[in-house]
């Protein structure tokens, strides 16, 4: 495999903390380890492979993806995993479960799956990619499993694009007992895993949505327009105050939205149109109590303009910041290598994605990480037709395979050092984890 210039040797790390905690104990070589979990992944490549194009060529909507949480937990079910189906309430999500051959005494350690794609496009994101992998370290996990305590889990969370199932998950308690979660997602055409990581940091875009409706009144357009009451008119004016609005707030704010009902035919005056916005920031704090409501004075505005009855509906739920961890940050970079990943270094500045994703809310929760992996030697758009080309490239689930690799060794520094948890722990409440 070829790489492009633009790559070069991110090195691994050395924090004190880690390595005192990583040469106690009898814990088997991470030679063995890499061995292992080599030996397990390549010989299943090919299953890997038929899932992540399977899920990819019959893609499915938020809390639809039936097909696909069918088709990952009966692999993990067929390969010793217990699984249980529709956890937390939510009919496409599920869990699969073993546990360490050295017992159950230990920390519990979780791989997240998604696999829900978007409207029109299907798989622009990816997702295909983060569900072949989650299965792929699963099984890494399993071929080790002998020689780790505690418990392994992969996690299929359905819904990420808008529809905040894992917020719905933790909320049933599903991530109740796990000590550290990891995950995965494509990232254009490099892979950076940042280990120096400012207090304070956020790693992605808070984000809510909101429905904004107005309510008119019908009338003939042209005999009779003074009867009516325009609620197009309403939402135009929603557009022109959101753009007003866009000088007075903060820089990492993100306001976007399409209209979907805007009337009929063009000799009615509509008495009906809404707006579907999603609001986001770094900042979750300012996004709710500034962004939120400056948008609301805008709406009101409009319908007062406009003679309409204003109707705000939620429409997106809540999606937290993505807070990271340096320690598992620093476990995985000391893996990528093993695994056969090549890395980037970091460009300066502030790291993570200015996206929104409900991990966000995970990592709120406990600690955690997403790896976010190079899919293409060009740089390419997530949320695109040519990422939904790319989702199934050679080189992209290629890439993915070392990803589940690098998952694998990681979730094994954990389960087999306990401190470690320890000290992503520490790490997640310094960063002001719940």
């Amino acid at each position: 495999m070829s790489y492009s210039l633009g790559y070069c040797e991110q090195r691994p790390v050395h924090l004190p903390e880690i390595e005192d905690i990583m040469t106690s104990g009898n814990a088997p070589s991470k030679q063995t380890l890499s061995e292992t979990t080599t030996h397990a992944i390549e010989a299943v490549r090919s299953e890997l492979v038929k899932v992540a194009l399977d899920i990819h060529a019959h893609p499915e909507l938020n809390y639809q993806e039936e097909h696909a949480a069918r088709l990952l937990s009966d692999t993990l079910e067929k390969h010793g995993f217990q699984v249980e189906r529709g956890v937390g309430g939510v009919e496409t999500a599920f869990t699969a479960t073993l546990s360490g051959g050295a017992g159950n005494d230990g920390p519990t350690v979780a791989v997240l799956a998604e696999y829900d794609a978007l409207p029109d496009i299907g798989h622009g994101c990816g997702h295909n990619l983060i569900a072949m992998a989650a299965i792929g370290a699963g099984l890494g996990l399993k071929a080790n499993l002998d020689k780790l305590p505690g418990k392994v889990m992969v996690i299929g969370t359905p819904a990420e694009e808008g529809g905040g199932g894992k917020i719905r998950m933790l909320d049933g308690g599903v991530f109740q007992g796990v000590d550290a979660v990891l995950s995965s997602h494509p990232s254009s055409n490099r892979t950076v895993i940042p280990t120096e990581i400012p207090m304070g940091e956020s790693w992605s875009l808070a984000m809510v949505g909101f429905r904004y409706i107005f309510h008119g009144k019908a009338a003939h357009a042209a005999a009779m327009p003074h009867e009516g009451i325009n609620a197009l008119n309403g939402v135009i004016h929603l557009f022109s105050g959101i753009d007003s609005l866009r000088q007075h707030l903060r820089e990492d704010t993100r306001i976007h939205g399409v209209i979907t009902d805007g009337g009929r035919a063009p000799n009615v005056v509509p008495e009906y149109a809404a707006a579907n916005f999603m609001l986001r920031c770094r900042d979750r704090d300012y996004l709710n109590d500034v962004i939120v409501g400056r948008v609301l004075n805008a709406a009101e505005g409009a319908a007062a303009m406009t003679g309409c009855r204003l109707e705000v509906e939620e429409y997106y739920p809540f999606y937290e910041n993505v807070r990271p961890n340096s320690v598992i940050a620093g476990l995985l970079l000391n893996n990528a290598e093993l695994a056969g990943l090549p890395l980037n270094e970091p460009f300066p500045g502030r790291q993570g994605s200015a996206a929104s994703t409900d991990f966000g809310n995970v990592s709120q929760a406990l600690p955690s990480y997403e790896l976010r992996y190079a899919v293409s030697e060009q740089p390419v758009a997530s949320h695109s037709r040519e990422m939904t080309e790319t989702a199934i490239s050679d080189y992209a689930i290629n890439a993915a395979i070392n990803v589940a690799k690098t998952m694998t060794l990681t979730a094994c520094d954990l389960l087999l050092d306990p401190g470690l948890v320890s000290a992503a722990q520490a790490d997640f409440e310094k960063r002001g984890g719940a």
